[in-house]
């Protein structure tokens, strides 16, 4: 990756416990700040040794903090989903999988070690949706004000319903009944992904290893905003570096991205974790993705973009390039989420609502503690 900066090659040695011998003091505390807006701190201090003394102090101090961060996290999904089975599954016999940052730690791989998240990802069943939102509101998990065109985009047009936080323990859920927009016209069969599933120890379900990795870089090249794509590309790599050694795996992954039409998401994903990370996938598996890939002069905009955005965003990166590339990104986000009189509409009507904000100030139909929980928009 020729747009590589110095720091984010060195948070790339870090994450794969490895300490750059040039790394001064004024470098330890940049790159805890980099790995810190990225999202990847505890990752990175999981990966190093913070209980010899081969560590500057300082950076020992943070990456040890971090690690306590991780592990409350870590208690607080497995407190959550023990929760879920209480009120969901009991119940309602209903079956639900975890999906992404909550999966990874439920489930013990190597991706879930140091993993940090804002909210907790489940996948339910349409046909049970507002049966399980009722169940949740009667354990205090309510949606955030939204006004009427916002709660609109969500129930027709979204994967998902909106956000619900819990009003005491203030944890915020994100109920899913597929993995992309269903007015993208691209959601797939879902019983495609849930097929295989795993069910762990602790009585969560997780979605089988092809699944899940196919969903983590449909989920990576399907969004809009790439502030935590460094760390979500971190989460691809440990996943193909931990499930890849076995030709069966990749075998399984090939199929389910050819019968959901998910190709082009897993090749962009193999192309740019092996060029970032290194990762290690077989030449065979990257030579049979390429298939998928388009003309070459789309692939020199992709890599353009993605070589950009991929790094982290923190401002000592000096990423050239990097305010376009990630305008280019929001419009391909949109572009492929929505057909072109629904995106239009949509537009326009994000930009209308913008407008009357501005001229009669916040409260337009909708608090202003609401507003990190609008449907993304242009």
């Amino acid at each position: 990756m020729s747009t590589t900066t110095k720091y984010t090659a060195h948070l790339v040695k870090l994450l794969s416990g490895d300490v750059p011998q040039s790394i001064s003091l004024l470098d330890w505390e940049y790159l805890i700040r980099i790995a810190r807006d990225a999202s990847v701190l505890p990752r990175m201090a999981y990966a190093l040794d913070t209980d010899g003394d081969s560590l500057p102090e300082y950076a020992r101090t943070h990456l040890i903090s971090a690690k306590y961060h991780a592990k409350l996290l870590a208690q607080q999904v497995q407190f959550e989903a023990t929760e879920f089975k209480r009120i969901l599954t009991k119940f309602h016999h209903e079956d639900v999988y975890y999906l992404k940052g909550a999966a990874y730690t439920l489930s013990g791989c190597d991706a879930g070690i140091g993993r940090v998240f804002s909210d907790i990802d489940m996948l339910v069943s349409k046909e049970n949706l507002r049966e399980i939102e009722a169940r949740l509101s009667v354990y205090a998990w309510f949606s955030q004000p939204n006004d009427d065109y916002d709660d609109m985009y969500y129930r027709q047009w979204a994967h998902e319903i909106p956000p619900l936080k819990h009003s005491g323990r203030g944890t915020i859920l994100d109920v899913h009944h597929n993995l992309v927009p269903l007015i993208s016209g691209k959601a797939p069969e879902i019983t495609d992904f849930t097929e295989g599933a795993r069910t762990l120890a602790c009585g969560a379900r997780v979605l089988a290893p092809e699944a899940m990795i196919l969903h983590s870089a449909v989920h990576l090249f399907y969004q809009e905003e790439y502030h935590h794509g460094f760390r979500d590309l971190s989460d691809l790599h440990l996943l193909f570096s931990e499930f890849g050694t076995q030709q069966t795996f990749w075998d399984a992954l090939f199929i389910l991205a050819q019968k959901t039409g998910f190709g082009l998401e897993l090749a962009l994903a193999l192309r740019y974790t092996t060029s970032l990370f290194d990762t290690p996938v077989p030449s065979t598996v990257l030579q049979k993705s390429q298939v998928w890939l388009p003309s070459r002069p789309k692939v020199m905009v992709y890599d353009w973009v993605y070589k950009r955005v991929l790094q982290p965003h923190h401002k000592l990166c000096d990423v050239l390039g990097l305010t376009l590339a990630n305008m280019m990104a929001l419009v391909r986000g949109h572009w492929i989420k929505m057909p072109v009189h629904i995106l239009l509409m949509h537009t326009a009507a994000k930009g209308y609502r913008n407008v009357l904000k501005w001229v009669a100030g916040k409260g337009v139909n909708k608090p202003d503690s609401a507003k990190n929980n609008a449907p993304p928009g242009p």
